[in-house]
């Protein structure tokens, strides 16, 4: 017994002309739009609502608890003594940019140290804080000086222009 062979159409190529001329009108639709692209530095884009990037800390509302450096799933986030006898404040007072505040509360002295090399802003920390102490902001430019990515628990505190002074 012998196989029936189908023959096979082969399908008939357009002429080049033609996808040269769709091609020509593709680059015509768009030729004279405004570009999406921006100056960056010069030129703000719209930054979303629901944005958040840069991690602060409220040293007064945090009790050490360690929450935070658990859940960070990529272990940016390390607990550090924050030695506050050496600000002469007193015993539990936190000297933040809002001013000096106290935290009884804290009674071991940690508070996280972020490294914002490591940090895939998830928002974990955030999330699972008990006292909304670790708080993400809208803030996005954090450009530093130095090699270090680490933000210590006072960095934490300050703005990103007295971070980087």
């Amino acid at each position: 017994m012998t196989a029936n062979v189908k023959e096979i159409e082969i399908p008939k190529k357009p002429l080049p002309l033609i996808g040269e001329i769709q091609t020509m009108y593709h680059v015509g639709k768009f030729i004279f739009k405004k570009p999406v692209t921006i100056q960056y530095p010069e030129e703000k884009g719209d930054i979303p609502e629901r944005f958040r990037y840069r991690i602060f800390l409220s040293p007064e509302s945090c009790i050490g608890c360690t929450l935070c450096q658990q859940i960070c799933p990529n272990h940016s986030i390390k607990m550090e003594v924050w030695d506050l006898s050496s600000q002469n404040t007193g015993a539990h007072a936190i000297k933040t940019a809002r001013g000096v505040r106290e935290n009884a509360q804290n009674k071991r002295h940690l508070y996280p140290d972020v490294n914002f090399g490591t940090c895939t802003v998830c928002r974990n920390c955030e999330e699972i804080c008990p006292t909304n102490a670790i708080y993400l902001t809208h803030e996005f430019e954090t450009a530093r000086t130095r090699n270090s990515f680490t933000y210590s628990p006072q960095e934490l505190t300050m703005q990103e222009k007295d971070v980087i002074k």
